[in-house]
């Protein structure tokens, strides 16, 4: 309540290992329902006053201030990293219970926390116990001021009582708040009286003097409310002292982790060597480093990584002890510091904290599954490994560097060891054939990886256009909805003829926790708080338009935090959809027929209120994405039609049924919603549930898709690298012939791509030139290397070597394409070729294209059966059979690509090949 934590925050204790938030044990939810029931039975009772006593005008405006005062306090409140609440409402609580009735007192306890809520959004179950807590403090506070005041056979002087009302209340106030928190503190954190400090000189003390500035601003109240703001300026300074501990505690914490910054822990450190000198009692040093960083930063994206730190930190929270002093080091490097800790205790802690963050997953945004980390750490000892700072921080640090040369994830104790790392790194070695061309090692096969799914926050669809800057068009449009609906709305709230105040009332609290309690969903929310506002037209008519649209957006915004000019627009467009619907709503009459009127009315009105509201939403967004509106609404808006007739039915319903039975009805009604929205949930949670299975039903298909993918591509490329060896080994097996088909397959290419062949139609024309003479390997070296002419028989066997190749390359697959020109590249232009005959354009272009590049290169490099020949004349000789032997196109081609001046010189045929080879 002030200035010790007479509020706490008790679900937002630690973590479970899953990163869950942890639940309020039975013990502490049966000790709220107890609470819960107690306030209601004495709230109950004096809020029925409402209906019938007359408040005057003055009491409504110390209410309305007290109240905000007392809010705002709320909101202004000071946390401590024990997460401890402290704030200075008492200064305005206290007036609230000397000045206002009962039923006021506890509405001033209820409004207290409604704008801390609408701000924080914490658990239901802590703002149910605070207010309630709330509740019977303050009865209980202005029913002992109450009684003091009405001793006037006691004391005879007035002012004296009311001195003596402002003591006793505040006595109260405070005891029996901090005496019904004590045991929620007790239950639900585990906190002893003393541990929390509710009762302490300290807390207790600085209540009293929040509590005397309270009685003065009652008093100046009464007497001159002139002099109130002297009486709050000292709040303002109380405030920001309060706010010194959690300054210092800043100075001291790293924002991102909440571990101790380096600062603090050098401060830490140099005080604990000092004590260890002092007293001679050994301490530990862990110093770890989160291994990979950078990888989950370019996998995942730096919020991920800052995930994980949060991550470990949460770990070593809950795997340290309470006086083990952990902090942030720097970057991705952690230190902690065990005071009273030897090596081996030291090290079962770093195993400990290790092991954890191995088995943790850690949940980010921007990856469809947890992803996993690991941590390296190293231990140091006073006095064993050093005796100040610098030489403790530089031994732990050289454990932690040798962890991960032996492969991170890994606890290792400070050494005197050297770093094993070698100084010259020789390089692989390659395998070199020993007759032939060297061939470089194959590329690392390219991983193919799924696209990297980035998952970010999706704006909610709401009752307003989602834009940052607004065009003029647009801005006219927002301007124009925001000043008439206000206008119109504040006008109706000015002059409508209801006076059912407090319904009113109690009808804006209903929306307000009907939208609160919205069901968010991927693309929007869904809310019961239509039928509210509905009910609202039909009840109050124009005067309920602008406080239930303030409700609606307020709520709505606390959600979504969504601009200023969108709020504006929300509340708008919400004023003229709700004056609609009073309009419809005022066609129904008293008696039975007009109560039968009515409910048709709600119909109507429900469809118009509808129609308004999405209208111009559907206009601004249209405006906005430079779309047809008719389009924006039927694709955004039209599918809800149905359900708001529906709502415009429950809401006439409502109406009829607070003629009947007043603010019972309402109750009745809350419950049916209430009902609703629960198997509105239930169905959401199923449909998700259901969702979230088909999705890891596709992601587990993509990942077998990926993995079938990596292998069929891995083995590809090993197949390729065997036909290449095999490649190599059929021109090594002649020492003259040796790299010919490599140079071939540079020749080719280059062919190719002066005939404008498609990159995919080069990719086959290499692989066919690479492996053209790779059915030799069937041919004896008898054959293949004999240095006199072949026999028919002997030239029969070496003709089948295009055809045998043409089957190895068939039986890989993948190369299927490229089989017709290794089976055709010794068929002639004219059709005297083998294997086939085919003729002309008969034979395959990459046939053609090899055949010629085979040709040049042949006569190029000597033979064992003859010399080479100078490069000029093996062109010529390529123009002299271009239309018998070769296809002119091709032998065309090659001349195009081959400098004219490397044809003229008789050290060309060196240059030639050394340009095909490269």
């Amino acid at each position: 309540m002030s200035a010790i934590p007479s509020e706490l925050a008790f679900g937002r204790g630690p973590s479970s290992p899953d990163g869950g938030r942890t639940r309020l044990s039975t013990p502490a939810l049966v000790y709220l329902v107890v609470i819960a029931l107690a306030a209601g039975a004495a709230a109950i009772p004096v809020m029925g006053r409402l209906q019938h006593e007359q408040q005057t005008v003055r009491l409504w405006l110390t209410f309305i201030l007290l109240a905000t005062a007392t809010a705002l306090a709320q909101v202004l409140l000071v946390k401590t990293p024990r997460n401890q609440s402290y704030h200075a409402t008492m200064v305005f609580l206290l007036p609230a219970v000397l000045l206002l009735p009962p039923e006021l007192v506890v509405l001033v306890a209820i409004a207290q926390h409604i704008p801390a809520w609408l701000k924080n959004r914490t658990a239901w179950y802590i703002e149910s116990f605070n207010i309630c807590n709330h509740i019977l403090a303050s009865l209980a506070a202005w029913g002992s001021a109450v009684l003091v005041m009405r001793g006037d056979g006691l004391v005879a002087n007035a002012d004296l009582r009311f001195a003596l009302a402002g003591c006793a209340a505040s006595l109260v106030l405070v005891g029996l708040n901090h005496a019904l928190l004590a045991p929620m503190l007790m239950l639900a954190r585990g906190h002893s009286i003393k541990d929390s400090g509710l009762f302490s000189f300290h807390g207790l003390s600085t209540e009293l003097v929040l509590s005397a500035l309270g009685v003065v601003l009652a008093t100046f109240w009464n007497l001159n409310p002139w002099l109130i703001p002297f009486a709050i300026a000292p709040v303002l300074l109380i405030h920001r002292s309060l706010s010194v501990p959690q300054l210092e505690a800043e100075a001291r914490v790293d924002p991102k982790t909440g571990l101790f910054n380096a600062r603090h822990f050098g401060v830490a450190l140099a005080e604990e060597i000092a004590r260890a000198h002092r007293f001679d009692r050994p301490f530990a040093l862990i110093m770890a480093d989160l291994d990979l960083l950078r990888d989950i930063n370019n996998s995942y994206g730096h919020l991920a990584g800052d995930a994980v730190l949060k991550g470990i930190a949460e770990v070593f929270r809950m795997q340290l002890r309470h006086y083990d002093v952990p902090a942030r080091f720097g970057g991705e490097e952690f230190s902690i510091l065990l005071p009273e800790t030897d090596t081996e205790e030291a090290l079962e802690i770093a195993e400990r904290i290790r092991a954890a963050v191995a088995a943790r997953a850690f949940d980010v945004e921007t990856s469809s599954q947890p992803i996993r980390a690991t941590i390296s750490l190293g231990v140091a000892t006073f006095p064993r490994d050093g005796t100040d700072s610098n030489e403790l921080i530089h031994q732990a640090d050289l454990a932690v560097y040798r962890a991960k040369l032996q492969g991170r994830n890994r606890v290792l104790d400070a050494s005197s060891e050297p770093l094993a790392v070698p100084v010259d790194r020789k390089p692989q070695l390659v395998v070199v054939p020993e007759a032939g061309d060297h061939t470089l090692p194959l590329p690392p096969a390219v991983e193919a990886i799924p696209p990297e799914e980035r998952r970010h926050p999706r704006p909610h669809v709401v009752h307003g256009p989602s834009f940052l800057q607004l065009s003029r068009p647009l801005a006219a449009v927002v301007s124009l909805v925001t000043a008439i609906g206000i206008g119109v709305g504040a006008f109706g709230l000015a002059f409508g003829s209801s006076q059912h105040f407090f319904a009113l009332l109690a009808l804006v609290v209903l929306v307000g926790l009907g939208e609160a309690l919205a069901l968010e969903v991927d693309d929007g929310s869904i809310s019961v708080s239509a039928v509210g506002a509905l009910a609202g037209a039909a009840l109050f008519g124009p005067r309920a338009a602008l406080p239930l649209a303030v409700t609606t957006a307020a709520v709505h915004w606390s959600a979504r935090r969504y601009p200023g000019h969108y709020v504006l627009f929300n509340i708008g467009s919400l004023c003229l959809a709700s004056l609609a619907a009073a309009g419809v709503f005022a066609i129904g009459f008293e008696g039975t027929l007009g109560e039968f009127v009515t409910v048709a009315a709600g119909l109507a009105a429900g469809l118009t209120y509808f129609a308004v509201n999405t209208g111009l939403t559907s206009l601004a967004m249209a405006m906005e994405g430079h779309q047809r509106w008719w389009s924006a609404w039927h694709e955004r808006f039209a599918w809800l039609a149905p359900h708001w007739v529906v709502y415009g039915f429950v809401g006439g319903v409502m109406a009829i049924a607070y003629h009947a039975a007043g603010l019972y009805a309402l109750a009745v009604f809350a419950v049916p919603l209430l009902l609703m929205r629960k198997t509105q949930e239930a169905y959401l949670r199923h449909t998700q549930k259901s969702a979230h299975k088909l999705r890891e039903a596709a992601e587990t298909i993509q990942n077998k898709n990926v993995s079938l993918e990596r292998a069929n591509k891995l083995l590809k490329e090993r197949s390729t690298a065997a036909m290449e060896s095999l490649s190599a080994t059929v021109d090594a097996r002649d020492a003259y012939t040796a790299g010919h088909s490599r140079r071939v397959q540079q020749l080719a290419l280059a062919i190719g791509r002066e005939l404008n062949l498609s990159q995919a139609e080069l990719d086959l024309l290499g692989h066919a030139a690479l492996f053209h003479d790779i059915g030799k390997l069937a041919v004896p070296d008898a054959i293949l290397l004999k240095p006199a002419v072949l026999t028919e028989e002997e030239w029969t066997l070496m003709q089948r070597h295009s055809d045998e190749g043409a089957r190895i390359i068939d039986r890989l697959g993948f190369l299927n394409d490229a089989v017709p020109a290794i089976r055709h590249h010794h068929e002639r232009f004219d059709g005297t070729g083998y294997p086939d005959g085919l003729k002309g354009e008969e034979i395959p272009l990459g046939a053609r294209i090899i055949h010629v590049a085979d040709a040049l290169d042949s006569m190029l490099t000597t033979r064992i059966y003859r010399a080479a020949r100078p490069a000029l004349e093996a062109m010529d000789e390529l123009k002299r059979a271009a239309g018998t032997q070769f296809c002119p196109r091709c032998v065309g081609a090659l001349e195009s690509v081959l400098p004219p001046e490397i044809l003229t010189d008789e050290t060309a045929r060196l240059e030639l090949l050394a340009v095909a080879a490269s």
